[in-house]
Parts: structure tokens; sequence; C-alpha cells
């Protein structure tokens, strides 16, 4: 709406501070919100000067709608912004007060536990391989001195009965070696299992850290754009707020005053005025300009009363 008049409100300052403009990650939503606030500030006293001449009124009173209706949108889209932005910082509570660095920690020492398992595994392999070559020494030796014995020549040379201990030792060295293997094989398999199990644990614990290392980053990222889409929100709802009193003050008025008569005025708008040039006369010096030019427009209204 053109009105002539040109609103300086001032740059917008999303971010409060200047410092803070590097900010990452504000939400896409915050600009939008902006502009609808300036045009719902612009709206708001084009629509309190206009009651200076009711001719004017309709078309701002139209143009002030116009603003509110965006500045509800943007209002609710910064909203849900604002609910997804913190949502890092809920599900760094639903972990717990877990610490990143202690996580690491008992991780390497699941890896560290696992490696020396692993190394008892290959212990266990090695006199694996010793026993199955001394059970495959043994029994070759058995079958050598079983051809051997079998000879009277031998035995008689050898000064060895054909019922000698010599097979008989040979056999409890065989059996020995193959039950010693066994066991073996059963604690290989133990130690590689309970290897296994604290691998699985430190890749765990190190996922886990790792989740609550990007977690704790998100949240602090999310709190430390928070307070600037909060302060975007309150200022946005501030204005909203003021505008619909003032819409809806001019549209009482008008319905109970006959409409253009100069010297019924807007009682109700008067008032409502003075309430908002009251509240946005404490709400920083952005508002300074905008709360000075409606209570002009307020002292022309109440003049005319």
């Amino acid at each position: 709406m053109e009105t002539g008049m040109e609103l300086k409100v001032g740059t917008p300052k999303p971010w409060g501070r200047s410092e803070q403009v590097s900010l990452p990650a504000l939400p896409p939503e915050v600009a939008p919100a902006e502009a609808a606030r300036h045009r719902a500030l612009a709206a708001l006293v084009a629509l309190a000067e206009a009651l200076g001449t009711p001719d004017s009124v309709p078309t701002a009173l139209a143009e002030a709608e116009a603003a509110l209706r965006q500045a509800r949108v943007a209002w609710e889209e910064l909203e849900r912004a604002r609910e997804a932005a913190v949502a890092p910082a809920v599900a760094l509570g639903t972990l717990g007060d877990e610490d990143e660095q202690r996580l690491r920690q008992i991780g390497a020492m699941a890896e560290a536990a696992a490696a020396t398992l692993e190394r008892e595994e290959g212990r266990a392999r090695r006199c694996q391989r010793w026993l199955r070559a001394g059970h495959g020494l043994t029994m070759g030796l058995m079958v050598l001195c079983g051809i051997v014995l079998s000879l009277d020549s031998a035995r008689t040379a050898l000064g060895v009965a054909e019922d000698g201990h010599l097979l008989l030792a040979l056999t409890v060295v065989a059996v020995s070696c193959e039950v010693a293997w066994r066991g073996l094989e059963s604690s290989r398999r133990h130690l590689a299992t309970a290897a296994g199990h604290q691998q699985d644990m430190a890749l765990r614990l190190r996922d886990r850290a790792r989740r609550v290392a990007a977690t704790r980053a998100s949240a602090e990222a999310a709190a430390a754009t928070n307070e600037v889409t909060a302060d975007v929100l309150g200022q946005l709802e501030e204005v909203t707020r003021a505008l619909k009193k003032l819409v809806a003050a001019v549209t009482r008025d008008r319905e109970v005053t006959p409409w253009g008569t100069r010297g019924q005025g807007f009682p109700s708008a008067a008032q409502v005025l003075g309430d908002i040039v009251e509240d946005l006369a404490t709400s920083g010096k952005e508002h300074e300009e905008v709360a000075r030019r409606l209570e002009v427009a307020q002292r022309a209204l109440a003049g005319q009363g």
C-alpha cells in the first residue's frame, strides 16, 4: 500500500547483537518473519495515521488485515522451525549425562582386552599345531615300531619282548596329544568368541561416543540460535498483537459510529493506541520512531473527540 510516507524502523537485526551475525544455521524462516514484522509495523503506523482522514481508513485497514495474515503465517512457520531447532537438545537429554571421553576410554579398554584375547587365541593355535605334529609323529612311530617288533630278529637284537611297553607308551602319548588338541580347540573357540564380543563392545562404545559428541554439538548450535529465534518470535508476536488490537478497535468504531463523520472520531482506537504506544516505548530503540508517530496520531484522535 502506498501511503506517501516512509516508515524508518531501522535495519532488520534478528540477532539482537551485531557480533552474533555470524551465528550458524539460523532458520530460513527468520527472514520472512522479520519482513512480516516490518510490514506489520508499517501497517500499524499507516492505519493509526489514516484515522485522521476517515476516507483513507478502508485502504489502510485492508493493508493492516493483509499484514496480519502474513504475520500469522510467518509466526507459525518460525515457531515450527524453533521447535525443530531445539530437537537436538531434547535428544541430548535422552542420552543422559554420558561422558564422551569416558566412553572412548572404555572402548579403548575393550579394544585392549580384545587384542589380549586374540594373542591368547594365537598361542593356543600354535600349540595345537605342535600337538598335531606330535600326534602325527607318535602315530608314525607306532606304525614303524609295530612293523619292527613284528620281526623276531629285530626283537632279539633290541632285547625286547613282543608285548613290550613301547607301543603302549606311544599310544598314551598319541592319545594325550589328541586330548590336549581338543581341549585347546575348545579354549581357542571361547577365546575367539570373547575377543569378538570385546571388539563389538569397543565398536558400540565408539559409535555411542560419536553420537554423544554429534548430539552435543547440535544441541550447542541449537542453543546458540534458539535465543535468536525466540527474540524474533517475541518481537513479531508483540507487533502482531498491537496491530490486531488496533484493527479490532477501528472495526468496532466503524460499526458503532457513522462512518466518515470526523466529529465522531475513533474512541476505541484512540484508547488502544495509547496502550500500544506505552508498550512499544519500552520494547527497544528500534520502535522509538514507531511509538512517536503513533503517539502523534493518538493525540490527534483525542483532539477530534
